[in-house]
């Protein structure tokens, strides 16, 4: 409920947003940035998606900058439960804390730490006869390669109620189109230790309308499964509140 009414109460205004550097944000990609929104601003971001497997309802990432090297996180989703009303239900909560700044070769680095708040929402390691996802920490990276180019890739751990852990990775080479615009490709995967390993790929493009709106475009497709592909749209907007 939240997050709903954070979108048709800021939505109007958020477009007077005012801030220095650009919006950076978790999607499109699968790969998380290792970047802290700024101090007392909240982010939001928004995405539909349609998949093979399942009809998947709108997801979102709601953010807070607490400090410089801190942001408080809030992901939820679009659901309905057999035989009640469409609502806002909660997935995760947990924070991004910078690690590193970039110097050299050393890459921006940062840590993602989510508590899966419904442990029954599972996500796709659940056809893994997994237990329940108690959350995850994920250590995310990136590299600017040059003033066009640049590398963001993550590594993590998902922690399962059944006490087992699975590894994730992702990697995500993207390139700077125009002044407004960039594109990437991806692969990402789970290495479980049940059945299989889950490994897919992606691309995608994203563009500013301005500092602190961001549109995207984004398709993937499951190596281990060709049969399993997806197709998300997405906007992301930013809003001084402190």
């Amino acid at each position: 409920m939240f997050v709903r009414l954070a979108i048709f109460l800021l939505f109007p205004i958020f477009a007077f947003a005012q801030s220095e550097g650009r919006i950076e944000t978790d999607r499109p990609d699968q790969t998380e940035c290792p970047f802290i929104v700024k101090k007392g601003y909240i982010q939001a971001e928004i995405g539909f998606n349609r998949a093979t497997s399942e009809n998947l309802f709108p997801t979102s990432l709601v953010k807070y900058g607490i400090s410089k090297r801190l942001e408080l996180r809030y992901v939820s989703v679009l659901a309905q439960e057999p035989g009640k009303e469409i609502r806002f239900q909660t997935e995760a909560v947990g924070f991004k804390w910078a690690l590193l700044q970039p110097s050299g070769w050393k890459p921006r680095t940062s840590v993602i730490v989510h508590y899966n708040w419904d442990h029954q929402n599972r996500d796709f390691s659940e056809k893994n006869l997994r237990g329940h996802s108690i959350g995850d920490v994920v250590f995310t990276m990136q590299n600017d390669l040059n003033k066009q180019f640049g590398v963001g890739y993550n590594l993590g751990t998902e922690l399962h109620s059944n006490g087992s852990i699975e590894g994730i990775y992702r990697v995500a080479p993207n390139m700077l189109i125009g002044k407004k615009g960039y594109a990437y490709v991806e692969v990402f995967g789970r290495f479980p230790a049940s059945e299989y390993a889950d490994h897919s790929y992606d691309a995608g493009f994203a563009y500013y309308l301005n500092e602190d709106i961001k549109l995207d475009v984004s398709a993937g497709q499951s190596f281990t499964r060709p049969e399993d592909y997806y197709f998300a749209l997405g906007i992301s907007f930013r809003l001084r509140i402190f």
